[in-house]
């Protein structure tokens, strides 16, 4: 193979793992200009705080030994549930503070071979409930970690929208009201928030639901916001972020779902992204009138349902640089799917589709690296009569190529065009909701995860045992030695090792990925033999 040729394929490697170690979303790590040290779990005695106004701008809750504590009703009596279910849903709502505890999505399980449904609310101490309210005053924190009344209890929701409504009031006997709205056919609670003794200086909604535990280092997780034409995701909190009242919806992405923050209009009211001492990332609504609507979104990154959100919601499905290609991607297997019923087949599908697309182009690469093989004997002898002056070696090399018709890229260029389409594939398989938990075949089980059929330990350590690399590295090395190569041993010494390394790196990747792979590998195996016998 020529010189070039395994360049590229080097600096394609190279890439992947460029690529994975400094452009794939790193967890957050704590910021100094943005704590928070927030009151301390409810219903326990004797602990006790006091904020600054200075530290309410900022962003920054500090808990300290002594100070004023806000009254609780509940350190008198245990919290109770109110369980709220639909057919999407599992909500459950606590009398303590009068807010969303938890969040299951009943059609989506937690793992591959579990029976738990997902959990999109987590436990993010020292927030218990969604949404939070505080206030502050004279250095005394007013909150709503109070006991609510609710007016009624569990609920089933079956054909028809339903109401749950908790009354309280705080320490300084201001009255809060809070109403949701749960609907049978769509992942979003209506909220109605209604507070007496509004002051914008001091008063806050915060929302806080993923914590900072990455679960993917190759997708993203935190905070995003869309002010109606820019939609942004926020990968790094290392100061505050203030976003004016005019933005459309902000939320917490979690990977394959989110959380959706979607004011009224008369509700738009200036936003404050942070983060906790523990790099938890928290959305705090700063209220500057005594009622507030807006929808509140736990559901699946699924392009059809949010687009009925009707708030280009759907924005936030995004695949960064390579967005462009992974979107058209995932359509076309989606409605392969609908035949198929297997996105294992779907990708194998995709594969012939994108080698038939690209066929005229690897004939030519392949024709071009059979013509370089056949120079090499002139190469070989311009190398010996120029070996020491190597700009004359090079016009002469070039002067051979030109009257031979032959690029010495042209090798280079399947593997060129390959790269945005495998890593578009990638962030599809890391990301698409559709792609999470999807079967191929016996034990291949999801697609979106690296393969999982067995793992011992040694030493401590789990070692996972995955067949797909291991035929995929076979495929390399056939498809290595049917390859036209130079004579140069150094350069087959190189070429040996690539399938080696190859196998190394898609070891953790997805094994969607690695099947697109795989066949990628398979079908130019077929190309390349059927090429060498008509050109033989």
């Amino acid at each position: 193979m020529e010189k070039r040729t395994i360049i590229a394929l080097v600096l394609a490697v190279v890439i992947i793992f460029v690529f994975q170690t400094y452009f794939t979303p790193q967890p957050q790590q704590p910021a100094p200009q943005a704590q928070n040290k927030e009151q301390a779990k409810g219903g326990e005695k004797g602990k006790e705080q006091t904020i600054s106004k200075e530290e309410v701008k900022k962003g920054e809750i500090k808990q300290k030994g002594k100070g004023v504590t806000a009254k609780s009703e509940t350190a008198e009596k245990p919290p109770k549930d109110i369980i709220v279910e639909t057919p999407l849903l599992k909500v459950t709502l606590t009398d303590f503070g009068g807010g969303i505890k938890n969040v299951k999505l009943k059609q989506y399980k937690e793992t591959i071979k579990g029976e738990k449904d997902k959990e999109i609310v987590e436990d993010v101490s020292p927030y218990e409930y969604l949404p939070a309210i505080s206030r502050v005053v004279n250095n005394e924190t007013i909150d709503d970690r109070t006991s609510f009344k609710p007016d009624r209890d569990n609920l089933t929701i079956k054909d028809k929208p339903e109401k749950v409504v908790f009354t309280g009031t705080l320490s300084d006997g201001k009255k809060v009201k809070k109403t949701y709205t749960f609907y049978p056919d769509t992942y979003t609670v209506d909220m109605n928030i209604e507070m007496q003794g509004i002051d914008k200086n001091s008063t806050r909604l915060d929302f806080a639901i993923i914590n900072s535990k990455n679960t993917s280092e190759y997708t993203f997780k935190g905070p995003f916001v869309f002010n109606g034409k820019k939609f942004e995701q926020i990968e790094k909190i290392e100061k505050n972020i203030e976003i004016d009242r005019n933005f459309k919806y902000a939320g917490l992405d979690e990977g394959f779902f989110a959380f959706i923050y979607m004011p009224e209009d008369d509700s738009r009211m200036p936003l404050t992204i942070f983060k906790t001492e523990k790099g938890i990332p928290v959305l705090r609504i700063q209220p500057d009138k005594e009622n507030i609507s807006a929808k509140l979104f736990f559901g699946p990154k699924q392009s059809d349902i949010l687009k009925n959100l009707n708030v280009k919601a759907e924005k936030i499905i995004d695949f960064g640089w390579f967005d462009i290609i992974a979107k058209p991607l995932i359509i076309g297997m989606n409605y392969s799917n609908k035949v198929t019923h297997n996105y294992g087949i779907d990708i194998i599908l995709l594969t012939i589709l994108i080698k038939i697309i690209f066929y005229p182009l690897s004939l030519k690469s392949y024709q071009s690296m059979n013509k370089m093989k056949k120079l090499q004997p002139q190469i070989q002898k311009l190398r010996e009569k120029f070996k020491d002056d190597k700009q004359k070696l090079n016009q002469e090399m070039m002067d051979i190529y030109k009257r031979q018709g032959v690029n010495p890229m042209g090798g280079c260029l399947p593997m060129v065009i390959q790269i945005p389409v495998f890593f578009a594939l990638y962030k599809a398989l890391s990301s698409a909701i559709e792609l999470r938990h999807a079967p191929f075949m016996l034990w291949m089980n999801d697609l979106s995860a690296p393969e999982d059929l067995y793992s011992f330990t040694v030493l401590g350590y789990s070692l996972p045992i995955r067949i797909l690399p291991l035929i995929m590295g076979i495929t390399q090395v056939i498809q290595q030695k049917m390859t036209p190569t130079t004579a140069d041993p150094m350069q087959e010494k190189i070429m040996l090792f690539m399938p080696i390394l190859f196998t190394f790196l898609f070891w953790g990747f997805p094994a969607g990925l690695v099947l697109y792979w795989l066949v990628n590998n398979v079908i130019s195996i077929g190309q390349q033999y059927y090429i060498n016998k008509k050109v033989s």
